[in-house]
């Protein structure tokens, strides 16, 4: 799961997942989590690693990464 400061990182993280063709979910931040955007990026694990490198060449800064069991 994947948390940013705000629904404009999400839409950017968003078009870089899309371009990897990494399967996702944009859903509502858990209660138990604290964020400063109200919505987060779940992914599959073995996708995270190639999505982070990508992510910071593009400037996409992350509030959190949390893995969450299925």
């Amino acid at each position: 799961m994947l948390l940013f400061q705000s629904i404009h990182k999400v839409m950017q993280a968003e078009r870089v997942i899309v371009s990897l063709g990494i399967d996702y979910q944009i859903v509502p931040v858990p209660k138990e989590f604290s964020s400063e955007c109200g919505m987060c990026i779940e992914i599959d694990c073995s996708d995270s690693d190639a999505l982070l490198a990508e992510l910071q060449i593009n400037r996409i800064s992350i509030n959190a990464v949390i893995k969450v069991d299925a």
